[in-house]
This record gives structure tokens, sequence and C-alpha cells, in this order.
């Protein structure tokens, strides 16, 4: 049998110094998840701001003050309460920033159609569809001043004089 040869590698060579090691890869994994009651609060604090902003709005409220509110208060109550509190402002800060973006898009699409309604030149029968308007037209040109339930139910009603031709 043969006898394996085994190289031999050297650390250092011509009184060099040694290159530095490259530090340790960090390895990117899941971060470390919040308990229970941080993320309960979180969801407390959003969901319960949301619907108070909703109640608010339906009892007449403007939704972007009662938005702006909501923000601002959550944004100071972030900064100075401790713990879950704080957790709790910044769902309240979240919600109040979402109603008031909501709020501010559906004014802008309502001042547009506003405007795109109110430029439009309306006809002198524009509750009406056409087809309505247009078997009402001669109405009191033809069947003169009767009542249209009696005219409907009698049909052997006499017209005014006037209109009996």
């Amino acid at each position: 049998m043969k006898k394996k040869i085994r190289k031999q590698s050297h650390g250092r060579r011509n009184a060099a110094p040694a290159a530095p090691r490259p530090a340790p890869r960090r390895r990117l994994g899941l971060p470390e998840l919040p308990d229970w009651q941080t993320t309960l609060a979180s969801a407390l604090g959003g969901g319960g701001s949301a619907l108070v902003g909703a109640a608010l709005h339906d009892r007449g409220w403007d939704p972007q003050m009662v938005g702006i509110a909501m923000t601002a208060g959550g944004v100071v109550g972030a900064l100075t309460l401790p713990g879950p509190w704080r957790v709790a402002a910044n769902g309240v800060a979240a919600s109040g920033a979402g109603q008031l973006a909501i709020a501010t898009m559906q004014k802008a699409a309502v001042n547009k159609v506003k405007d795109v309604v109110g430029a439009a030149v309306k006809p002198s029968n524009a509750l009406m569809p056409p087809s309505v308007s247009g078997a009402f037209a001669s109405y009191g040109r033809e069947y003169g001043p009767v009542d249209d339930e009696e005219r409907m139910i009698d049909p052997d009603l006499e017209l005014h004089p006037a209109y009996a031709a």
C-alpha cells in the first residue's frame, strides 16, 4: 500500500502580519416578536379609535377635524405615555391619519363632482328622464284640469267644455 503524502501549509510567511479576519456574518432572521399585550394594545388603540371616529362622523362632526384631532392626540400620547399605552397611542395616531386621508380624498371627489354638475346646463325637466317628461308634456293641453286619479278610474268622464272639441 502506498502512503499518502500530506502537504503541510504554513500559517504565515515572510514575517508579514496576519490578514484581518472578516467579521462573522450576521444571520438575517425574523426579529423578536412582540408579546401579546403589545399586540393587543395596538389593535385596541387602532380599532377603538376607528369606531369612535366613525361614531363622531355619524353625529355630524367634520371627519377631517376628527382625523386631525385623533392623529395629534395619538402622537402626543405616543411621545409621553409609558409601556402598552404608548403602543395604543400609536394605533390611535395611525387610525386618525387614515381617517384624515380618507376624508380629504372624499371631500376632493365631492367638490369635483359638484364642479362638473354645476357647470352643466340643466334642462327644464332635469328631475325626470326624457321618456317620463315627454309623457306629461301635453297634459294640460289635451286633458284639461282633471284630477289624474279620477281620469284613470272613470273612462267615461266628460272633459271640461273648453277642451271637449
